[in-house]
């Protein structure tokens, strides 16, 4: 992680959304993977000061005498009170989460009203992109409640793939099952991750139906779609033994699909797999350092900023806040109009328009591809 020390005030001054009266109690912090209800914070018109216990809770910092630390990397701070990092009050160090992410070129959408903050991601400026060629960590739930991280699966290969229930790729998790039949015993791990707001009524009975046997997880607040920057579903990942990327997010089906103009060979796609399978590193489907990261995606403030708002919206949904989550859903949607994920996720509560909404964005795509083309090289026999 590296800090930023780019002049962004303007560009978080406008990319911050306040209403109402400062001083919340159990306010809701949205930062990452994370979101932490807080019983009291000290809010500060468009300042959020808390204590350095909920820092750690909410964003994994410590706060040290050499400044904010993660693991091993600290960022550098002021400590005077100009500075404006840290304050006292009634003997109380607090601590400024959102000059933390000025700092770090992070995006915030608050909402005082309905006492929620939610943090965004870096810009690729800042760090906020794949620094390095590893996959990013994280951590969800199964679907009987225990955590499972990516790097659990240190030493194998992994298939990460996303679906939705909302998708006509709900459809195809028979094929990754089979698959996983085929090569479960040669070292490779589906885990297949629904990026489905709905949460376990929404997705599990697409699990079971396949009758899935890989790691079958449910991620309502889009944490991976976020990771690994993905704008449409489904999508798929190679990660290999040490967790270094192989081939970043591109659409993946199991087998050939043709609807409309939507074409994508996952035949071809599956015949790659089979064949990183068999020969790691060899394998010409295997994408080396250089050629990895000239594919892999940056993120700029909008797309943060939109990323932000869509989580603050899959919040308000989660509390029964409709209204509020429209409102939301909408302003991620108007900052990133190409993320097919913002929008459907949230056609998906309306099931009566979702169909039209979807043709007429996707008629409004003109020579643009629904799905980027794959790149593959030719199929090997």
């Amino acid at each position: 992680m590296k800090s930023s020390t780019c002049p962004i005030a303007a560009a978080i001054a406008a990319t911050l959304f306040l209403v109402g009266a400062a001083r919340a109690a159990g306010t809701t912090v949205l930062y990452a993977d994370r979101a932490v209800k807080l019983d009291k914070t000290f809010d500060d018109g468009d300042q959020l000061w808390i204590t350095p216990e909920q820092l750690t809770e909410i964003s994994g910092f410590v706060l040290k005498p050499q400044g904010v630390c993660l693991d091993d990397i600290c960022i550098p701070i002021g400590r005077k009170p100009a500075d404006g990092f840290v304050r006292t009050e009634n003997g109380q160090e607090l601590f400024n989460l959102t000059k933390l992410a000025r700092k770090l070129d992070q995006p915030v959408v608050a909402d005082q009203e309905r006492k929620a903050w939610s943090f965004g991601p870096r810009s690729s400026a800042a760090g906020g992109d794949f620094t390095s060629v590893m996959a990013p960590d994280f951590v969800l739930p199964d679907r009987q409640g225990k955590l499972v991280h990516l790097s659990d699966f240190r030493g194998k290969k992994v298939f990460l793939v996303t679906w939705a229930s909302w998708c006509g790729c709900r459809l195809d998790l028979p094929g990754w099952q089979t698959l996983y039949e085929e090569l479960k015993d040669k070292g490779l791990e589906i885990i297949a991750v629904a990026e489905d707001t709905g949460g376990e009524e929404a997705a599990g009975k697409f699990y079971d139906r396949a009758k899935a046997t890989y790691t079958t997880l449910i991620d309502p607040a889009h944490v991976v779609s976020t990771l690994y920057q993905m704008v449409n579903v489904p999508m798929g990942v190679w990660i290999d033994e040490q967790g270094r990327i192989v081939r970043p997010a591109e659409v993946a089906y199991s087998k050939k699909v043709s609807l409309l103009s939507i074409k994508v060979d996952g035949d071809h796609y599956v015949a790659g797999l089979r064949d990183w399978v068999a020969k790691g590193d060899q394998s010409v489907y295997a994408l080396k350092d250089e050629a990895l990261r000239k594919r892999l995606p940056q993120r700029d403030a909008k797309s943060g900023l939109a990323d932000a708002n869509f989580k603050l919206a899959v919040q308000l949904h989660k509390q029964g806040d409709e209204t509020g989550a429209e409102q939301y859903w909408r302003a991620a949607q108007e900052l990133e109009p190409d993320n097919w994920n913002y929008h459907r996720q949230a056609w998906a509560f309306h099931p009566g328009e979702a169909n039209g909404l979807w043709m007429k964005k996707y008629r409004e795509l003109g020579d643009r591809e629904y799905y980027a083309p794959l790149d593959l090289p030719e199929q090997t026999p």
